[in-house]
C-alpha cells in the first residue's frame, strides 16, 4: 500500500488514534469526533485508583503541565501530548471551578441559567477569519473563560449587547444611554412580539395573525432583529440566542417567561477567571470544553 490516505480514511486514522490514546491516559473519557458532530462523553470507567495508575502509564504521550502556558490553545488541540496532558488537567479544574454551574457532564443547569456546552450552538464565539466565525475554536473559549461574561474587564464578552428590557424603569444605564428611557412599544404590540417567537421556535401559537403582527414588528420597531437577525437565528459573537431553538433559552421558553425576558430584559454572566486561575490551567480547561464538545481541531481542508 502506498501513497496518501484520502480524507476520511485519514480522519478515521486519526479518531482512532486519538480515542486509544484518550482512552487509556484520560480516564476513560469518550475520544475525538468527526468535524460537525457533538457527542455525549461517557461517563470514567476506572477507579479512582485505576485513573492514578494511568496517568503515569504512557509517559510518552504528555508533558508537564506547566509547558501548557507556553502554547496556544489552537496550537496545544493539534498536538497529542499537549493535548493529553491538557484534557487530563482542564478536567480536573472544570470539576472544581465550573461544574456547579455548567454541570458535572457539562450539560448546563437552568438553575444557573448556564449553557450546554457540549452542544454546536456556542454563544460568545466566532473569531475564525476565514468563515467569518462559523467555524468554532478553543481560543473562542479561552476568551471567554479568562474574561468572562459581562464582567468589569474590558476585554469581556458581552457588554456590548444584551437583552434590553422593554419597560424602560427595567434597563440599565447602558440600554438606557442606547434606547432612551421612553417605551417603543405597547402592550399589545408585545404580546405580538412574544406570540411571534412562539410561532418561531415551534410551540404553539393560538393567534396567527397575531403572530404575523408580531413578526412586522420583530424585523421593525421592536429592534429584534439587529442581534437576533432576520430569521431570528441569533448571532453567536454578541450572545444572541437562536430563537428558533426553544431547548437554548436559558431562562425558559414557555410564554410566560418568554414575556418576562422581553419586559424585564435578561443580562446573564460568567466570572472572569483571569488571575484566579493559572495560566496553564486556563488553556487547559478551555482544551478540555472544546474536546468534550467532540469539535474537530481542524475543521476546514488545508
Amino acid at each position: 500500500m502506498g501513497g496518501d490516505l484520502n480524507p476520511e480514511t485519514a480522519l478515521r486514522v486519526r479518531s482512532r488514534i486519538c480515542l486509544m490514546i484518550a482512552s487509556a491516559f484520560l480516564f476513560g473519557l469518550a475520544g475525538c469526533n468527526q468535524a460537525g458532530t457533538t457527542t455525549k462523553a461517557a461517563a470514567p470507567a476506572a477507579t479512582e485508583a485505576e485513573a492514578e495508575a494511568e496517568e503515569g502509564e504512557f509517559p510518552e504521550f504528555a508533558v508537564a503541565p506547566a509547558e501548557l502556558a507556553n502554547h496556544k490553545v489552537d496550537e496545544i488541540v493539534n498536538s497529542l501530548r499537549l493535548n493529553a496532558t491538557a484534557v487530563q488537567l482542564g478536567k480536573k479544574v472544570y470539576a472544581a471551578n465550573c461544574a456547579s454551574c455548567h454541570g458535572e457532564e457539562l450539560g448546563g443547569t437552568r438553575e444557573a441559567h448556564a449553557p450546554n456546552l457540549t452542544d454546536p450552538d456556542w454563544l460568545f464565539s466566532g473569531d475564525h477569519l476565514q468563515t467569518g466565525g462559523v467555524v468554532k475554536l478553543p481560543s473562542d473559549v479561552e476568551w471567554t473563560v479568562l474574561y468572562g461574561i459581562r464582567t468589569d474587564h474590558p476585554q469581556s464578552r458581552g457588554l456590548e449587547a444584551d437583552m434590553v428590557a422593554y419597560l424602560p424603569d427595567n434597563r440599565n444605564a447602558n440600554d438606557t444611554k442606547q434606547y432612551g428611557n421612553q417605551r417603543f412599544l405597547t402592550d399589545q404590540e408585545i404580546d405580538e412580539v412574544v406570540e411571534y417567537v412562539m410561532q418561531i421556535s415551534g410551540q404553539q401559537v393560538a393567534d396567527r395573525a397575531k403572530a404575523e403582527r408580531g413578526r412586522v414588528l420583530f424585523l421593525d420597531r421592536a429592534n429584534c432583529f439587529d442581534c437576533h437577525g432576520d430569521d431570528g437565528t441569533g448571532n453567536p459573537a454578541l450572545g444572541s440566542a437562536n430563537l428558533t431553538k426553544p431547548e437554548l433559552y436559558l431562562f425558559g421558553s414557555d410564554r410566560a417567561t418568554v414575556l418576562e425576558t422581553v419586559l424585564h430584559g435578561r443580562r446573564g454572566t460568567m466570572p472572569a477567571f483571569e488571575g484566579k486561575l493559572k495560566p496553564e490551567e486556563i488553556k487547559a480547561v478551555s482544551v478540555f470544553v472544546f474536546w468534550r464538545a467532540g469539535r474537530d481541531p481542524n475543521p476546514l481542508p488545508p
